[in-house]
């Protein structure tokens, strides 16, 4: 099992083409109504064939859970989920067996689980590996809306089609928009741009932005715990992220101290302190201000693509050549997005529950 969090623990097994995937939430309080309608939504977001700019994998995706619940109710055990896997193809990794895709995971996988590791579908490093962390973050969202705090994500950029402004929209609002960047004519335009490269046989990145609103100040911990090292954990947990970087982020690199300082004020009508800039993205010193936690992560190409490929034979350790079959995801970013809503979601849960227990 692959474990996340602290007081709240996250562990997920299965693979991608194996009979399950699933997962267990430990640390969630006895009495919590499991809002399945809600869940589904998330889910629904995740799942393969939902357009023609996804994988065509075709799957339910339906979520059973085993145990932890009683009438309806979390019952203070841990909650174990299941999915079935149905609509998987091994034959389409079989040249792959022996042939790395360049990017992908199946070289390290060879190094370090050799002829016993599984490959087909890219095995437990496949984005399939994600279906569980959409159904235990949505269960944490849910929670944290009844706490008045909401987890919105969107495409930000993809090549050169960049959304720039700051909007204060819901979490449903990007899900209008068929690429998930939240604007029309971008979105046209990067719909464009994707049904073009998937007639090329290639694949795109893209960054996706993440604002949540109304974390209480004080929660948080300096050092190793604090809300970036462990959003970041999180983060790099979903397969093809490959860089994080909190409120300006990079950008703090052109700015001077007296640029990219939040200068506090007092609001009179919230009664707390605020910041007239958001550069730090709401924490300080690995803790929250109260301002929204603010920050991008970039989501790499996909590997699988129809394009010929060198490679290495890894049998004979001659150069190969690959194009990969099957159905493949030429946008993951655009499914990715529920993905990291959810995860940020079960982070700030973590801290908030942890905050409540040292507390009592």
């Amino acid at each position: 099992m692959f474990i996340l969090g602290n007081k709240l623990k996250l562990s997920v097994f299965g693979s991608s083409h194996g009979k399950y995937v699933g997962g267990s939430i430990d640390g969630l309080p006895a009495g919590i109504s499991i809002d399945y309608d809600y869940s589904r939504k998330w889910l629904d977001r995740r799942k393969p064939a939902q357009s023609e700019i996804t994988t065509q994998r075709k799957e339910d995706d339906d979520v059973e859970i085993i145990a932890g619940i009683h009438n309806g109710y979390t019952d203070g055990s841990p909650l174990v989920f299941l999915t079935k896997n149905r609509d998987y193809i091994d034959r389409h990794y079989d040249d792959l067996y022996y042939n790395p895709r360049p990017g992908h995971a199946d070289l390290t996988m060879y190094y370090k689980y050799g002829d016993y590791r599984n490959f087909e579908g890219g095995g437990f490093f496949s984005g399939r590996m994600t279906l569980p962390l959409v159904f235990a973050g949505s269960i944490a969202m849910r929670m944290l809306r009844d706490m008045n705090i909401t987890v919105v994500s969107y495409i930000k950029k993809s090549m050169d089609i960049v959304y720039n402004n700051d909007d204060d929209f819901d979490e449903d609002y990007p899900y209008n928009f068929s690429t998930r960047i939240p604007d029309k004519y971008l979105d046209e335009r990067l719909h464009a741009l994707i049904m073009k490269t998937i007639k090329e046989g290639d694949s795109l990145g893209a960054v996706i932005r993440t604002r949540i609103n109304n974390v209480p100040p004080g929660i948080g911990e300096p050092f190793f715990d604090s809300i970036e090292s462990n959003i970041s954990k999180a983060m790099f947990s979903i397969p093809a992220v490959k860089g994080i970087a909190f409120g300006a982020g990079f950008n703090l690199s052109n700015m001077k101290g007296s640029e990219s300082n939040d200068e506090f004020y007092y609001d009179e009508k919230d009664k707390r302190i605020k910041t007239r800039t958001n550069n730090a993205g709401g924490i300080l010193g690995g803790i929250s201000n109260g301002m929204p936690i603010e920050f991008d992560v970039v989501v790499k190409p996909a590997s699988s693509i129809r394009i010929k490929q060198k490679t290495v034979n890894l049998k004979t350790l001659d150069v190969s050549e690959i194009i990969v079959k099957g159905r493949h995801d030429p946008f993951i970013a655009f499914r990715a997005v529920p993905v990291v809503q959810c995860m940020s979601a079960f982070i700030i849960l973590d801290f908030i529950l942890e905050e409540q227990h040292e507390k009592h």
